[in-house]
């Protein structure tokens, strides 16, 4: 007898769910690996997942009593590297800088750990965000960080911003911080002859300016300068950073041009060096400085011309480019180039201040 199969289906073969879920994150993690590879190069996997997956623009208005906006670039990776257990340091204390034209509000941080009663080098900080945005609350993680790896008392300013209060009043605030952890270093517990001015982005503009300041107006002397970033020529149209990356990237030409508009609205020689400090017309004199940049950001143009002619004038630069990563990336715990950047400055403030006696 014949048997009857022609109805038969073979029974198809079961994967087990761990192996299913195994492929499945294989092709996410492949498809997601492949925001790295761009036209300019290999991005940093953690940053490539931030710009495609956290990032989004919204209409920033800074002013409530005005209509001016700004379109404001966000990435949520900042907001989730904040979320991490807050870096402990020895003591925080906030206080008030009596400035000239307004009090100006700073919080200072004590590194962590035993230092035999020696006086620690002072960083006087200036934080980030266009000269627009930003704070000592935001700016936080970072400060508490940079005290713990440079081993000194971070004063981290909160100037006022724009364009409730344009240039020069930010400037103003910067030399107002400086001139007072001057008078104030050795009731801190610091050596005012370790005297440093460190920025990022904005801030970075601002503590470059503040070199050059106390350097015209025989103001403090700085041992050093930190500059994550810096905004070095805000006249910047034609660098080929510019080009590159001020689409897609994190900081848009909409948003630098916004930062601009509210920060130096009525002022019609941007190449002033209080400014741009690329323009200074003579660098000489300045301390010795720390430049870190990111390969996929569009200020790095701007601050590798300025790092060139620091250097024409004779001032030690000590220059790190992170060419996987994208502006801002100091901010970010979660990205390798910001511990990286920390050691770095470690090592450069042992330079350069470890001789002053």
């Amino acid at each position: 007898m014949l048997s009857n199969n022609k109805h038969h289906k073979p029974a198809m073969k079961k994967y087990p769910k761990t192996t299913v879920l195994v492929i499945v994150l294989a092709l996410l993690l492949a498809w997601t690996y492949s925001w790295t590879f761009t036209e300019h190069g290999r991005l940093d996997y953690r940053a490539a997942l931030s710009l495609r997956l956290l990032s989004f623009t919204y209409d920033f208005q800074p002013d409530p009593d005005s209509d001016f906006r700004i379109p404001l670039p966000v990435n949520l990776i900042y907001s989730l590297s904040n979320l991490l257990p807050e870096e402990q340091v020895s003591k925080v204390r906030d206080v008030v800088m009596p400035g000239e034209e307004a009090d100006v509000q700073a919080r200072v941080y004590w590194p962590r750990g035993r230092h035999d009663n020696q006086p620690l080098p002072v960083i006087v900080y200036y934080h980030g965000g266009g000269f627009v945005v930003g704070s000592v609350d935001i700016f936080d993680p970072l400060t508490r960080a940079l005290a713990n790896a440079a081993k000194a008392i971070v004063i981290s300013v909160e100037y006022r911003l724009a364009p409730i209060s344009p240039w020069p009043a930010a400037v103003n605030d910067a030399y107002t911080a400086l001139l007072w952890a001057e008078e104030n270093a050795l009731s801190l517990g610091g050596d005012p002859r370790k005297l440093v001015v460190a920025g990022d982005s904005a801030g970075g503009n601002l503590a470059a300016v503040t070199a050059l300041k106390a350097r015209d107006e025989g103001g403090p002397a700085l041992a050093a300068q930190i500059l994550y970033y810096p905004a070095t020529d805000l006249t910047a149209t034609d660098y080929p950073s510019i080009d590159k990356y001020s689409e897609g990237y994190g900081l848009s030409t909409g948003a630098r041009e916004g930062f601009h508009r509210a920060y130096v609205p009525d002022v019609p020689n941007l190449r002033d060096a209080y400014i741009s400090p690329l323009y200074a017309p003579d660098l000489r004199g300045l301390p010795p400085a720390l430049i870190l940049t990111a390969g996929f950001d569009p200020l790095t143009g701007a601050a590798q011309a300025y790092t060139a002619r620091l250097r024409e004038a004779g001032v030690a630069v000590t220059e790190q480019n992170y060419a996987d990563t994208i502006h801002g990336f100091m901010s970010v715990a979660l990205f390798p180039q910001r511990r990286s950047g920390l050691q770095a400055t470690a090592v450069f403030l042992q330079q350069h201040l470890s001789g002053i006696r």
